[in-house]
């Protein structure tokens, strides 16, 4: 099985993430009718809201638990698990 790397922090600047940008430079966002903000670090850990984002636009999500080897996020929904660097921690604006 081929190891995944997260992304390097170079790569997601190429990306046009702008909720994600948004959340880390402070600012607070609408995802899915809910305002949120970073919480602390931005960092995830299991159990805790998070906002992922990929080409299908930002989702709001919980992470049932972190594959740190390969570098995802399992939600506790059927959403598809996005990589670490994909993703912020939030709380409620």
């Amino acid at each position: 099985m081929m190891k995944v790397n997260p992304l390097e922090e170079d790569e997601m600047e190429l990306r046009p993430y702008k909720t994600i940008h948004a959340l880390r430079a402070g600012e607070p966002a609408e995802v899915e009718g809910v305002i949120v903000k970073m919480d602390g670090d931005g960092t995830v850990s299991a159990g805790d809201s998070y906002v992922a984002e990929r080409n299908t636009g930002p989702k709001l999500l919980i992470a049932e638990r972190i594959d740190v080897e390969n570098g995802f996020i399992i939600p506790t929904s059927l959403a598809y698990c996005f990589s670490i660097k994909e993703c912020v921690k939030v709380c409620e604006a």
